[in-house]
């Protein structure tokens, strides 16, 4: 299964889980909380769950050009020249599940991608799927 549609799934899976929770346990019921907080809930939930599912593809894909490229940590520090203090740097040489969705921003993770896919295109690695 290639990445995008596997967290595409993910995402699509999380939301509807959510949901069906939301509606079977209650906490969702437009009798409760009127039909503008449910839909308010609902479409936050759908926004949350496409931001996570783009940040998790965006982040896998990042990760796999640092590890075609054989960078460590260090390098992928370097490449970010405006890293505030609390945010760490993922590394390449360990396995992660998630992205790091607090402590590593997406903006940060856009610069690290954009300059990793050039850096890998000049070298002549096969383009991530």
């Amino acid at each position: 299964m290639k990445p995008k549609t596997k967290w595409i799934l993910l995402s699509i899976l999380a939301y509807v889980l959510f949901v069906g929770c939301g509606l079977g346990f209650g906490f969702l019921d437009p009798a409760k909380i009127s039909w503008p907080w449910t839909a308010f809930w609902l479409i936050a939930a759908l926004g949350i769950a496409y931001y996570l599912g783009f940040k998790n593809l965006v982040f896998e894909r990042t990760m796999y050009y640092a590890k075609q490229l054989d960078l460590t940590k260090a390098d992928l520090v370097t490449m970010l020249p405006e890293l505030s203090g609390r945010q760490e740097v993922p590394d390449p040489q360990k396995r992660h599940w998630f992205s790091p969705v607090f402590n590593f921003s997406l903006q940060n993770l856009n610069i690290l991608d954009h300059q990793l896919a050039q850096l890998a295109q000049t070298k002549g690695i096969k383009p991530f799927d």
